[in-house]
Formats: structure tokens, C-alpha cells, sequence
């Protein structure tokens, strides 16, 4: 007797980790906005400049596109999401809605060892090889904001937070080039850490939404202080 066709192979551990290292790779360098928004790519390029092969890379695109941060084009390949200032807006419309839920509800359930790690995260921050650096700064920001998250226990709250933190995260990139964040962010993060430090339970989520929307209105001001919108690749309100 013939045995039957056995289905596709799955992929094998190291197929999953090769496709884990291709996303990590690229969603960096578009968040980092070394892959400029609307730049257009192949799988071919991207192969090449990554070393990776096309199943791999498939993968890692499939992924960033459903994420949006990559948008598929027929006949062009694949074109890093542009943006707008209207995406500026609301990108951080969204993320002052959902940042400050989120901080409340950790605060909430916030334990003596849940404030020493939120305390170690911020000092990561200050760190003078990370300040030499706005993407190590940037990435900083995120991890210390995401370890707070995290103590909500709501997975779900903290993925999401995770998600609009990569939007925001490219327009602040943008912003840099115009003017300098950091003073601003670190200011930011002391008046959450305090605000743990002190249980204002109720304070955090008002204290967060005031944070995002300051940010928010430095950002537009030093992306409409810059030359040219188009040197940083931003598009006018559509």
C-alpha cells in the first residue's frame, strides 16, 4: 500500500529563529527610520542587505506589513509606510488613550519589586552610552515604559501599548532631526516614576494623557520647524 502524501514539513526551529532575527532586523531599522518612511524595497534588496533568504524574508514582511509598518505595492514590492502629519496626530491621539490606562492599571497592582524594576528601567535611561545615542535613548524610553506596562497583567493592554510605541516611536526619530527629545522624555519619566513612588493611582492616567499630548505638540512644532518636510520624508496633511 502507497502511504499517503504526508503534509508540508513544518518549519524547523531553526527556520523559526531565522525569521524571529529577519523582523527583529527590519522592524528596527523602520522604527529607527534607517529604512525612511515611503522608501521603496524588493525582496531582493532586502535579501541582499540582510543576508537572509526569500522564505525568511516572506515571513519577517508578512508580519510588518500587518503591522503597518510596511505596505506591499504591486510591481514595486514594498514601500516602508509613509507618514503624514495627520498620522503624526493621530498616532499620538491613539497612544494618549491608551498609555494612560494602561500606567493606571499597573499602578493599581504595583508591588515593592514592581517599582525597584520600574526604578531600574529609568535609570537604564541615564546611562551615558545610551544618551550618546537617540536610538539607544528611544529604545531605552520604550523598554522603561513597557516595564511598566507589564505590571498591569494585562497582556493584551501591554501588546497593545507595545504597538502604538513602534508608531510613535519612528515620528519621534523624524522629530530629532529638528530638536532634541531627551531632556523632555527624562522629565517624563520621573514624574511617572514619582507619581508610583507616591500611589496616585488616579493621578497617573491624567498625568500619562498630558505627557503624550506635550509630546505631541513638541513634535508637530519641531517637524513644521524643519527646512523641508521632505527631507524627513513627511508628507503634508492629506
Amino acid at each position: 500500500m502507497i502511504a499517503p502524501k504526508s503534509a508540508a514539513a513544518s518549519p524547523s526551529t531553526a527556520d523559526i529563529l531565522r525569521s524571529e532575527e529577519a523582523y527583529e532586523q527590519l522592524k528596527s531599522d523602520i522604527v529607527a527610520c534607517v529604512l525612511r518612511p515611503g522608501e521603496s524595497l524588493t525582496e531582493k534588496q532586502i535579501g541582499d542587505r540582510y543576508q537572509i533568504r526569500k522564505a525568511t524574508i516572506r515571513s519577517a514582511l508578512a508580519r510588518l506589513t500587518q503591522e503597518g509598518l510596511i505596505k506591499s505595492e504591486p510591481r514595486r514590492g514594498y514601500v516602508i509606510a509613509p507618514l503624514s502629519l495627520r498620522d503624526v496626530n493621530e498616532i499620538f491621539d491613539v497612544r494618549s488613550l491608551i498609555e494612560p490606562e494602561v500606567f493606571r492599571v499597573a499602578a493599581a497592582n504595583l508591588t515593592e519589586r514592581g517599582l525597584d524594576d520600574i526604578r531600574l528601567a529609568a535609570q537604564k535611561v541615564l546611562k551615558p552610552e545610551t544618551l550618546r545615542s537617540h536610538v539607544a535613548f528611544l529604545a531605552a524610553d520604550r523598554a522603561f515604559r513597557l516595564a511598566l506596562a507589564e505590571l498591569s497583567g494585562n497582556l493584551r493592554l501591554a501588546r497593545l501599548l507595545d504597538q502604538i510605541l513602534d508608531q510613535s516611536e519612528r515620528v519621534l526619530h523624524l522629530g530629532f532631526k529638528s530638536r532634541d527629545f531627551t531632556q523632555a522624555i527624562i522629565g517624563q519619566q520621573k514624574e511617572l516614576v514619582l507619581a508610583c513612588e507616591v500611589a496616585e493611582v488616579s493621578a497617573i492616567a491624567k498625568l500619562a494623557r498630558s505627557q503624550c499630548l506635550s509630546l505631541k505638540k513638541q513634535v508637530l512644532e519641531a517637524l513644521l520647524a524643519g527646512s523641508k518636510l521632505q527631507d524627513a520624508n513627511l508628507q503634508s496633511f492629506a
